[in-house]
């Protein structure tokens, strides 16, 4: 699978449970794909490793400075969630995980009528559990 960030066998073994968790969501979800980002668009993880990771990462911190917006100008609440959808209904859905002192973001590509919450909310927990 497609890394970005892998080294030493301590961040190795996390990033093969994050992988694994990754796969088991888009399995549970029938999600098109999966990218964990940092805030900053730089990708960490892509499942499938065939996805354009870079493109995507490059979107997901675009739509991220976005919500840094929405929230100093229109005085929202910090964001845990966007969607974009398009006319074929299929949805990006972005989803903030705090982590540390870190936000990182897990950005999936959700088809036309699956939902989403329950498999990313699962792989979320996961995901912090092993690198907090």
């Amino acid at each position: 699978m497609k890394s970005e960030y892998q080294s030493g066998t301590a961040e190795t073994s996390a990033f093969q449970r994050v992988l694994h968790a990754l796969q088991a969501m888009n399995e549970a979800g029938k999600f098109q794909a999966a990218v964990l980002t940092s805030a900053e668009g730089l990708p960490i993880i892509t499942v499938p490793t065939n996805y354009d990771s870079h493109v995507a990462s490059a979107i997901v911190a675009m739509l991220h400075k976005i919500s840094d917006r929405a929230q100093s100008q229109l005085g929202m609440a910090e964001v845990d969630e966007m969607t974009i959808r398009d006319h074929k209904r299929v949805r990006l859905v972005c989803r903030y995980l705090p982590v540390g002192g870190e936000r990182l973001i897990l950005a999936v590509m959700v088809p036309p009528g699956h939902s989403y919450r329950r498999a990313t909310n699962q792989a979320i927990r996961q995901i912090k559990q092993w690198l907090y």
